[in-house]
C-alpha cells in the first residue's frame, strides 16, 4: 500500500540541562494520564481461576463415570480451555498496545571525507548533508490517538474468537461424549453376551452330569452322548472367545476415556436418555455459523478501519549532535514532541477485492448452514423411526426368547427322564443362543439410537 505519511513534530534544541527534566516529567505524565483514561474504559476483565472440578473414580463402571473421565484426560478439551484462556491475555495485551510505548534509539554514524590540495572533497558524502556524523541517544515514547473505532473492533473481534474457540470446546466435549457412549455401549454389548454365554455353560455342565448318569444307566446311547459333550466344549470355546472380546472392547473403552486401569470389571447397565427435541438455532453446531457471520462483519469493519488516518502522539528527549566532542555533545540536549499522522492514498484497489473475497466467504456460510439444518433435522427423523422399529423388534425377540426358555427349560426336565432326544435338545440350545445373541444386539442397537438422538438434540 502506498501511503503519504504527514508528521508533524516540533523540536526544541538545544536546552539548558536544568529544564530538560521537568519538560521530560511533564510531557510524560500528560501521556501516562491520558492511556490510563483510555486504558480504565476499555481494558477487558483479568483472568480468573478455572473452577473447581469433581475427581474422577480410578476405575469407572458406569457411563457417567467414564464420560467425566475422558473429559478431565482429552488433551483437546484441554488445549481448547488454554486457548480461551489466551484469547483474554490477547485482549489484555491489544490494552497495552494502545497505551504509551517507550523505546530507546541510539546512533553514532561518521562520515569521512577525503579532500586535494586545494581542500576540495573528493571522496565523500556531501558535508552539507551529513555534517560530518550524527551522533543521538533518545528515548521515545508513542501513544495511538483518535483510534476508538480501531480499538473498539479489535476488541470485538477478540471477544467473537474466544466465543468461537468456547463453542469449539462444547462441540469437541459433545464429540468425546458421542465416541466414548459408543464404545461403552460396545463394551456393554460384548459384557452381555459374555454373561450369557458363561450362564449357558454352567447349565450345559450340570445337564452333562445327569446325562452322564443316564448314558450309564443305559437310557442314552454313547453316540449319542458325544454329541452334547461336543456341544459343551464347543460352548467353553464360545466363552472363551467372548470373555476375549469384552477384554478388548473394555480395553478400548478405557484407552479413549485415558483411564490406566487393567482389571476385568462389570459395568453397569447404563441408563437410556429421555427424548428430547431437535435443539435450535443455540445448538452449538448452529451458533458456529452465527459467530462466523459475526466475524466476517468484523473482517468488513476491520478493513474499513485499515484504511482512516492513524494519529499518534509523539515524544522523545535526549541529545542529537554532528559531532562526537563533549563540548558539542552536552550543547545537544533537547525534547521533541509532536503529533504523527498516516493517511492512505492509493493501493491498487485493494479494498474493493477485500470486500468481494469476504462476500464469498459469507456464501460459503449460508450454503454450509443450510445444508447442516437440513442434515440435522433428516438424521433426527430417521433416528426417531429407527427407535420405534427396534421397540417393535425387541419386544417380538423377547416374546420369542420366553418361548425359547420355557421349551428349553421344559426339554431340560425331559432329558432327565428319556423323553427328549439329546440332538433335539441341543437344537432348542442352538435356537435359544441365537435368540439371545439377536436381543443383545437389537438392545445395544436401541441404546445406541437413544444416545444419539440424545447427542443429536443437544449438537
Amino acid at each position: 500500500m502506498l501511503r503519504s505519511f504527514v508528521a508533524l513534530i516540533i523540536h526544541i534544541s538545544p536546552l539548558p540541562v536544568r529544564l530538560v527534566r521537568p519538560l521530560i516529567t511533564a510531557l510524560g505524565v500528560g501521556l501516562l494520564a491520558l492511556a490510563a483514561g483510555r486504558a480504565r474504559a476499555q481494558t477487558p476483565r483479568v483472568l480468573t481461576p478455572a473452577p473447581a472440578v469433581a475427581a474422577a473414580p480410578a476405575s469407572p463402571r458406569r457411563l457417567d463415570d467414564f464420560l467425566l473421565v475422558a473429559r478431565q484426560n482429552s488433551p483437546l478439551l484441554r488445549e481448547t480451555d488454554n486457548q480461551v484462556r489466551q484469547n483474554r491475555i490477547d485482549s489484555l495485551v491489544r490494552a497495552r498496545q494502545n497505551g504509551v510505548q517507550v523505546s530507546g534509539i541510539g546512533s553514532a554514524l561518521y562520515y569521512p571525507s577525503i579532500t586535494n590540495s586545494k581542500g576540495e572533497s573528493v571522496v565523500g558524502y556531501d558535508n552539507a548533508v551529513t555534517n560530518g556524523g550524527n551522533y543521538a541517544a533518545i528515548a521515545q515514547a508513542t501513544k495511538p490517538i483518535l483510534n476508538r473505532f480501531q480499538l473498539q473492533n479489535d476488541y470485538q473481534i477478540l471477544a467473537n474468537q474466544g466465543q468461537v474457540l468456547r463453542n469449539t470446546g462444547r462441540l469437541t466435549g459433545l464429540d468425546v461424549r458421542r465416541s466414548i457412549t459408543d464404545q461403552f455401549l460396545n463394551a456393554y454389548a460384548a459384557e452381555s453376551q459374555l454373561k450369557f454365554s458363561r450362564t449357558l455353560l454352567n447349565q450345559l455342565r450340570l445337564q452333562d452330569e445327569q446325562l452322564r448318569k443316564l448314558v450309564n444307566a443305559g437310557i442314552f446311547k454313547q453316540t449319542q452322548y458325544l454329541s452334547f459333550y461336543l456341544s459343551v466344549r464347543t460352548q467353553e470355546v464360545t466363552v472363551e472367545q467372548n470373555r476375549l472380546a469384552y477384554r478388548r472392547e473394555l480395553g478400548t473403552l478405557r484407552a479413549l476415556a485415558g483411564v490406566a486401569d487393567t482389571a476385568l470389571i462389570a459395568l453397569e447397565t447404563p441408563t437410556p436418555p429421555a427424548h428430547r427435541p431437535l435443539a435450535g438455532l443455540l445448538a452449538p453446531s448452529q451458533r458456529q455459523y452465527t459467530l462466523d457471520s459475526l466475524r466476517l462483519l468484523l473482517d468488513r469493519r476491520a478493513v474499513d478501519a485499515a484504511y482512516r488516518p492513524k494519529v499518534s502522539a509523539v515524544l522523545d528527549a535526549g541529545l542529537q549532535s554532528s559531532s562526537y566532542l563533549p563540548i558539542a555533545l552536552a550543547r545537544s540536549v533537547g525534547i521533541g514532541g509532536g503529533l504523527q499522522v498516516a493517511v492512505p492514498v492509493f493501493d491498487g484497489h485493494q479494498r474493493q477485492l477485500q470486500y468481494q473475497r469476504l462476500a464469498l466467504s459469507e456464501q460459503s456460510r449460508r450454503g454450509y448452514r443450510q445444508f447442516i439444518t437440513v442434515q440435522r433435522r433428516q438424521q433426527y427423523e430417521q433416528l426417531e423411526g429407527l427407535i420405534r422399529a427396534a421397540d417393535a423388534l425387541l419386544a417380538r425377540i423377547r416374546e420369542q426368547v420366553r418361548v425359547a426358555d420355557a421349551l428349553v427349560g421344559a426339554a431340560r426336565q425331559q432329558l432327565a427322564t428319556g423323553d427328549v432326544a439329546i440332538l433335539d435338545y441341543l437344537n432348542l440350545v442352538t435356537s435359544y443362543r441365537t435368540l439371545q445373541f439377536s436381543l443383545t444386539q437389537a438392545e445395544t442397537d436401541r441404546l445406541r439410537s437413544r444416545f444419539a438422538l440424545d447427542y443429536l438434540a443437544e449438537q
